[in-house]
């Protein structure tokens, strides 16, 4: 049985299994070869292509799961959000600012769609044959893109409207419902793992996330019957709360030593932590680091990952070095 696999379900596999976050991204020369001129929306509507493009890394560097390229924003279109994404990131064009009222945004139907991320999870199963993982955004993470238009600085426009705004609820709602019917969409596609990517969620207080965010994400946990892996960043503070949730696997920054979040995390597995940037520029430290990761998590249910998606600056010759040493490590 896959690593991979074999680890998210049973929480032991001979190797230790590793994956990277934004592992088919513009450290790869492949990657930058199909993308070519392409937008990630123009490449969003080839399925051929995102399946190409997400099995790119598990050829190159032998990790043990796929991930299913996309974006956490492209399913906000189905809801009437305008996206553009520009080099900063992705922008909304008509979100709460110009667009307080919400007017012509609707709930998330599957016919309204458009982008081929079905087909291709699809194609990908029946053409690879490997495990692959599908993803959606955190609750929070996406809410603060439509409030702000964009990356929203330290939540400060987010937080504003959670505690000032009537129409917070309105947001939620649809933002909860839209995660919960794109999550289902990929598992019927045939997603073996979801990992919900809520990256700001570390920028609440530990009573704003139990008080105002706590209930809505244990909704949208209850809609998923694959495993799951919940990736934040900066949350140290609240990751004993993350573990009671219905998940399978707590992703963690590499702000939060390992041994440490082990013994707060009861029984749920970990995943993690490498800096994405050691990970780029000291290959031989990367390699202690990685020794001293493992060793404070433990060889049971645990996903060797970083801490936050690869920068584009990282040579691939890094991460292959970095898979073969997780792979052989104490065999």
């Amino acid at each position: 049985m896959n690593s991979f696999i074999s680890m998210i379900r049973n929480g032991y596999s001979d190797t230790i299994p590793v994956w990277f976050m934004r592992q088919a991204g513009r450290y790869l020369k492949e990657y930058n070869e199909k993308k070519g001129r392409m937008t990630i929306k123009e490449i969003c509507m080839d399925p051929e292509l995102i399946a190409g493009i997400s099995y790119d890394p598990v050829r190159i560097l032998n990790v043990d799961a796929a991930i299913i390229f996309s974006d956490i924003t492209i399913p906000l279109e189905a809801l009437g959000y305008k996206i553009e994404f520009l080099p900063g990131g992705p922008r909304i064009i008509n979100g709460y600012i110009k667009n307080h009222d919400m007017k012509d945004i609707i709930y998330f139907e599957e016919s309204n769609f458009k982008y081929k991320i079905y087909d291709a999870i699809k194609i990908f199963k029946e053409k690879y044959h490997f495990p692959l993982i599908g993803f959606s955004g955190g609750l929070i993470t996406v809410l603060s893109y439509i409030i702000a238009g964009g990356p929203d600085s330290n939540l400060n426009l987010t937080k504003r409207s959670m505690l000032s705004d009537d129409k917070f609820n309105d947001y939620i709602n649809i933002i909860k419902d839209m995660i919960i019917k794109y999550i289902r969409l990929q598992v019927r596609a045939g997603v073996d793992a979801i990992q919900i990517f809520d990256s700001w969620l570390g920028y609440l207080s530990p009573q704003t996330y139990e008080n105002y965010i706590k209930g809505h994400i244990e909704e949208i946990l209850s809609e998923i019957n694959v495993p799951v892996i919940y990736f934040s960043t900066g949350t140290s503070s609240i990751i004993e709360k993350l573990s009671r949730l219905n998940v399978d696997y707590i992703s963690v920054d590499w702000r939060l030593d390992m041994k440490l979040a082990r013994s707060m995390v009861n029984k749920k597995g970990l995943q993690g932590n490498l800096d994405p940037l050691i990970a780029a520029y000291n290959l031989r430290y990367a390699l202690k680091e990685t020794s001293d990761i493992i060793n404070a998590a433990g060889r049971s249910s645990y996903i060797f990952n970083l801490g936050h998606g690869v920068i584009p600056e990282t040579p691939v010759e890094n991460l292959k070095h970095i898979v073969n040493f997780v792979h052989n490590f104490n065999q």
